[in-house]
Parts: C-alpha cells; structure tokens; sequence
C-alpha cells in the first residue's frame, strides 16, 4: 500500500506533507475520496468532524483510520459503526496506547497473576497545554473537544483500562475547568467500577505539569510504570505491614505503537482472513466519557447501562 495523495484545506500544508510522503494533492476532499485510486483515508483531523468526514469517506466506498476517539458523542459513535458495517468496509480507530510495550507487559504479568487478585488501579496522564491555548485552537472550545483533556488524553487511559480491566459498569466523574481560559475542561478526575469490582481512577489535566503514569495494585504485590524521569516499570512484592519490599525492574520491549496498529489496519484490507477490528472498543470508549460528563452534570454516579443509543 501507498500514498496516493492527500488533502489539507491550507494547501501549503498539504504540499509540504505530499513531498514528504512522495505524494499528490487534492484539490478537495471530496476529490481526494471519490478517486479511484484511493482505497483507504487516513484521518488526523480535529474531533467535530470525525463524524461527517468518516462516514462521507465510508459512502464513497473508503476503508476508513480514524483518529481517537471515534466521535465527540456515543449516538455517533454507534451511527458511524453502523454505517461502516452497512457499508462492508473497515473503521480502524487509532486507540494505539494498549500498543505500548509497557501496557502490554503489563497485561501479561495480570494474566499471569502475578499480583494475586486485582484489587484495582490508577492512571494519569496530563501537560499544562491548556493553558496556552487560544480561540484559534479547537481544542479551546468545549463544543468541538467536549470534556476537554478527558476526551483527548482520557480516551487513552480508558481504552487502556478496559483491556486490562474488561468493560465497567458504573463511573463516577469531576470534569470541569480551574485554570485554563479554554471552554473546554481542563481537569478531570474519573472512577471506574468494573464486573470483578476492580475500581480504576483515571486523571487528566492541561493546566499541570506533564505527567504519565500506571499503578495496578494486586493482593499479593503491584506494577508501576511511570514515564518520567525515565520510562520505568516495575513490580513491587508483597510486603509485610509498612516494610516496602524491594522493587524488581520489568523489562519490556517498546515499539512504534501507532505504526503497529495502522499495519493492522492495512493488513486486514489486504488479507480477507485477517480479522481485526477495534470498533467496539472505541465506542465503548466514547459511552465512558459521555458518562462521565453526565455523571459531573449530575453529581451523582453512573451506570454505564444508562447511556444508551437513541
């Protein structure tokens, strides 16, 4: 597979990606879905129109990688995972960060049991970007980045969560800007339930220091990851009252986890037996945040079960 061409409503922006990639440009992006060419669209673009430029690329018989989330709201997501599957083409959502050789290290130490019973864990994930930003940027505006740093970062934590965790059942959220001049949120506190009652905490914030880090406690030890000031994981063993036990390092391999998945994305245009698709994933995503939001709006807890498609 190769790039055929590509669009971007700032021609220059485009020239300058078509010589990179040895590529042409489109004078429009209806121009660039209707070529013959073409059998499959990339889309980075901003999130208020994940909706309308995917499913028109759907329409137009494209294979479709979409930047994460899939959608702004859980009604599109399920609309635009229908109209993908009417359609008979894929709709690959780029939820890369479950890619990641330590989140994947750290789904085999779980399976492993190697922490006992899992009592539950925590992610964050956050820059001070927010508070930089202007009107010019859409991420500024809560009507087009609804939920702000829970709908960008958040949306990575999440899906993170639910493969290791399964799916949740309830959420209970604080999502609300303090700092930050944007519309959009800029803080966001979010506690997952999940059937085997593990309870997951999430954080996102733009008006703070950056900061990535995973702790995933078990009854018999845990697994830490943090990305700064160097990316570490490690396992703690059980310890006895407050005596901490010595930390073991957790070797991992890292990878291109972005490129891995767009591979498997091409691969399952290219070879009909290569089943692959993460659309349910990234729906479920989009139905944790929604509920989330409603659960701030509310100030109460949510069922996942209450959010519902119309």
């Amino acid at each position: 597979m190769k790039v055929v061409s590509c669009f971007h409503p700032e021609k220059n922006i485009a020239q300058g990606a078509a010589i990179r990639m040895g590529s042409q440009v489109s004078e429009s992006y209806k121009s660039l879905i209707t070529s013959r060419e073409i059998d499959a669209v990339v889309l980075i673009v901003p999130n208020q129109v994940h909706f309308s430029l995917a499913k028109d690329a759907l329409s137009a018989g494209k294979h479709v990688f979409l930047e994460k989330p899939i959608t702004n709201t859980y009604q599109d997501a399920v609309n635009l995972k229908a109209h993908a599957e009417m359609c008979g083409l894929k709709l690959i959502v780029g939820h890369n960060y479950r890619y990641t050789g330590y989140i994947r290290a750290i789904k085999e130490a779980l399976s492993a049991g190697r922490i006992g019973n899992i009592v539950g864990g925590e992610f964050n994930m956050g820059h001070g970007g927010g508070l930089k930003w202007g009107p010019s940027r859409w991420r500024f505006h809560a009507s087009k980045c609804p939920g702000g740093a829970l709908n960008i970062l958040g949306s990575h934590l999440i899906d993170a969560s639910n493969y290791l965790f399964g799916r949740p059942v309830q959420v209970s959220a604080t999502v609300k800007t303090l700092f930050a001049s944007t519309t959009s949120e800029d803080t966001s506190f979010l506690q997952l339930e999940y059937e085997g009652g593990e309870v997951v905490n999430i954080v996102n914030l733009y008006n703070s220091v950056s900061t990535e880090y995973v702790n995933i406690y078990g009854t018999s030890g845990a697994l830490r990851f943090s990305q700064w000031p160097q990316p570490r994981l490690w396992y703690q063993p059980k310890d006895i009252d407050t005596e901490c036990a010595n930390y073991e390092r957790v070797d991992y391999k890292e990878k291109d986890s972005a490129k891995e998945l767009f591979e498997k994305f091409v691969q399952s245009i290219l070879e009909p037996d290569y089943q692959f698709s993460n659309i349910e994933d990234a729906v479920d995503v989009v139905k944790v945040i929604e509920a989330a939001m409603q659960s701030h709006h509310y100030n109460k807890k949510v069922s996942i079960s209450e959010i519902s498609s119309l």
